[in-house]
């Protein structure tokens, strides 16, 4: 993600307070504060996924040398005229000869194949962005799963402190038998209710945070930042798209083309040149030798392979542009979603939260002045939980369609701040 967001309701820094106030017993004193970068940092550092990439890139690195290398000339040695019958059953009439030959390229094949060979090294780092910015999408989802976690027990702690407050107000009641008996007993089970409902967002909580800790064999002795979750603000939407699965279609198309160079090469027939000495053992004479091999292309011109060389570019041309119309319609869908949460989100902060929270205040005045029964404050803090639950939910969908979109337009190739 490349930008920052600030709490934009008084209510929201109340609930981080409340969960910092709340999770205090149960942390350690000097809680980490893990931001995202520091997150996709942690994952980086010794990450498999990216180590093998980075295997992947080296060895394709070293076939670029070795593509570039010429073919080793041949030592061959023959012996002639030898262990045969009548006056060759010896080796006084043998002759050997000693010859060097070497292949001459003449097709361009070393250039064809060291194009192929960079090609692969394309590749290789196309891979090795795609593994990236899977680790760091997946750690983000991770963070942001946090984030959701710790916000619906910001609610939860809200909701059992005024169930407090409300059991000591029904007590004192109670006991000048303003309220029955059972008004306490209710209230002491919505309290109940209430305590296990943040028992139960503290594990949410604290399962997530072991899941993202996981990505660097952490504790979970941090706390995120929430600010950075608290509003829904679209970000800056990237003109052209930069998935790292385009980049490696285009290098697999790249690469296919290669191909087709090394076909073509190939059907240029290379001759092979020798030379040496022949050595006559019957005189003890030497005398030199040369010859050229030059192969004859009569049935084979290899036309097929490079048919087929060119018609694994085509499929992969067509395979690029079919994958980049996918992610279109992809990111267009996460930008839409994007759009609905937000929209969500600003009605909930515009009508349904100051309503709800006005008549909690409402209730709990009328309550303590006798003009209102506990039930009607149970009533209206029910509105109130639900709509900032709500609220919570349409953040998640917001900054999950986000993510979502910063994943399918590259935005993770070099990280993102939150």
């Amino acid at each position: 993600m490349s930008f920052h967001i600030g709490a934009t309701r008084p209510g929201f820094a109340c609930l981080v307070a409340i969960v910092a106030a709340g999770g205090a017993h149960a942390q350690s004193p000097a809680q980490l504060s893990l931001t995202l970068q520091d997150a996709f940092a942690r994952a980086l550092v010794d990450a498999p996924a990216m180590q093998a990439a980075d295997q992947a890139r080296l060895g394709a690195e070293a076939g670029v040398r070795q593509a570039d290398r010429a073919p080793n000339p041949t030592l061959d040695i023959t012996a002639e005229n030898l262990l045969g019958s009548g006056l060759y059953s010896g080796i006084d009439r043998s002759e050997t000869t000693f010859a060097l030959s070497q292949r001459l390229e003449w097709g361009e094949d070393r250039q064809a194949r060291t194009s192929l060979a960079a090609a692969d090294i394309t590749i290789a780092r196309a891979s090795g962005d795609i593994r990236r910015q899977d680790l760091l999408y997946e750690v983000e989802l991770a963070y942001l799963a946090v984030q959701k976690a710790d916000a619906d027990l910001a609610v939860a702690l809200e909701r059992a402190e005024l169930a407090r407050e409300i059991v000591t107000t029904v007590q004192r009641r109670v006991e000048v038998a303003r309220d029955p008996l059972m008004a306490g007993a209710k209230a002491q089970t919505v309290l109940a209710d209430a305590e296990i409902g943040v028992e139960n967002a503290r594990r949410i909580s604290e399962a997530a945070k072991m899941r993202l800790a996981s990505f660097w064999g952490g504790t979970t002795s941090f706390s995120v930042d929430m600010a950075a979750y608290s509003a829904a603000i679209t970000p800056a939407i990237p003109a052209r798209l930069a998935s790292p699965e385009l980049a490696l279609a285009e290098a697999e198309a790249v690469r296919a083309a290669a191909a087709v160079g090394v076909e073509r090469a190939r059907a240029e027939q290379d001759p092979t040149i020798s030379g040496g000495f022949r050595y006559f053992q019957e005189t003890g004479e030497v005398a030199l030798v040369v010859g050229v091999s030059i192969p004859l292309t009569f049935s084979d011109q290899n036309d097929g392979a490079i048919a087929r060389a060119h018609a694994e570019t085509s499929r992969l041309r067509f395979e690029g542009e079919a994958l980049r119309r996918n992610i279109e319609r992809e990111a267009n869908t996460a930008r839409s979603q994007m759009e609905i949460a937000r929209a969500e989100v600003d009605a909930i902060d515009a009508r349904l939260l100051p309503s709800a929270e006005q008549a909690l205040a409402y209730a709990r005045e009328g309550y303590n002045a006798g003009g209102f029964s506990y039930l009607d404050v149970l009533d209206a803090q029910r509105l109130v939980v639900q709509a900032r639950l709500q609220r919570n939910s349409a953040l998640h969908a917001f900054h999950s369609a986000r993510v979502a979109l910063a994943r399918l337009t590259g935005a993770h190739a070099e990280g993102s701040a939150q």
